[in-house]
């Protein structure tokens, strides 16, 4: 066997995620179980008139456990996928709020859960928008730009 024929091991080298973007993640995964575990014991105990609060208790939830997976994992279908949650998130919060449905984590704006519905998807797509690998690198290209233009007018100058 040739090394072409060979599966390769790639090496990732950048450094591991540390921070407000690992925080965000735990943020994420925790208060979707605080949504959903609840959600899913009602719903299985309601009648059939009532299971409507629940299952739309169980899709933010659900949507939070996913954008926590999202953040986390920052490639590009993730990055789509947890852009999808946040649209998910501001959809049900601006349908229930405007159907006047009562009963959901995302009814009164999310007040029985202090306003986190409305709060952490807006930091969500903060955190979503600083970390594009994209974004990042095209500020980086353009501070490497800046920097070899300014040291060519410093040796211009030299001479």
């Amino acid at each position: 066997m040739d090394d072409s024929s060979q599966a390769r091991s790639l090496n990732d080298t950048r450094r591991p995620a540390h921070g407000w973007g690992r925080a965000l993640v735990g943020v994420f995964a925790v208060f979707g179980l605080v949504i959903l575990v609840p959600a899913f014991i009602d719903l299985a105990r309601s009648g059939t008139g009532t299971r409507t609060p629940a299952a739309l208790s169980m899709l933010c939830g659900l949507g939070y456990l996913l954008l926590s997976v999202a953040v986390a994992h920052n490639g590009r279908r993730m990055r789509r996928v947890g852009w999808a949650c946040l649209a998910l998130e501001l959809t049900g919060l601006l349908a229930v709020n405007g159907a006047g449905l009562g009963g959901s984590s995302w009814s009164e704006w999310g007040r029985s859960l202090w306003y986190l519905p409305v709060l952490l998807p807006l930091i969500a797509a903060v955190q979503l928008w600083l970390a594009d690998p994209r974004r990042i690198v095209t500020n980086a290209e353009r501070i490497t730009d800046i920097s070899d233009t300014i040291q060519e007018t410093v040796h211009r100058d030299r001479r």
